[in-house]
């Protein structure tokens, strides 16, 4: 069983981002968070995704 871990904390000092955390700016219209889990989603080889 292959687990993805997604280390989604963070503030995003250094992406200058004074509103929001970093996972939650967007990326062509979708979180980056969002983007990551898709990415993992589907791969064939992830059976199971954690986001921490």
């Amino acid at each position: 069983m292959n687990i993805a871990i997604i280390f989604a904390g963070g503030t995003g000092v250094r992406m200058n981002s004074q509103t929001r955390p970093k996972q939650f700016l967007e990326l062509h219209g979708k979180s980056i968070l969002l983007h990551t889990i898709e990415h993992f989603e589907f791969h064939p080889d992830i059976d199971f995704i954690v986001v921490a």
